[in-house]
């Protein structure tokens, strides 16, 4: 076979391998320990007993996704200002963003208050939870 015939069979090749590939990733493959499985001893009777079915795999326990808003109760998250004020009326109320920086911003910053996914805080309760005042 010369190299222009392999060259004119290499895209009728690759289409096999793309529609192969799907059902390829669809069968399911035995687990490792039913394939080191001993077999089962003869049945009284003279047949094969079935094997007895082998315990499914530990899983690894799904990661769970980290959320720095649960360090901040519920209880001390507020969506209004006043709510806030009423909750802490000697404290600081600040504003957090309760994304992964665990930051919050003061009164005279510009993104307090308009932050996507934030609330209303006293400042005592973001201190006791691990939050950090803004660099901003």
């Amino acid at each position: 076979m010369n190299v222009t015939k392999i060259a004119k069979l290499l895209p009728a090749l690759g289409l096999a391998c793309m529609v192969s590939l799907p059902a390829m990733a669809q069968t399911a493959t035995a687990p490792a320990a039913a394939t080191t499985a001993a077999p089962a001893a003869p049945a009284a009777s003279g047949t094969m007993a079935p094997a007895p079915a082998a315990a499914p795999a530990a899983a690894k326990p799904a990661k769970a996704k980290h959320t720095s808003h649960a360090a901040l109760p519920a209880n001390e998250q507020f969506t209004t200002l006043e709510a806030a004020t009423s909750h802490c009326p000697s404290d600081t109320v600040e504003w957090t963003a309760l994304g992964h920086s665990k930051s919050y911003h003061a009164s005279t910053s510009k993104l307090y208050g308009k932050t996507k996914h934030g609330a209303y805080a006293c400042k005592s309760d973001l201190d006791a939870a691990g939050f950090h005042q803004a660099k901003n």
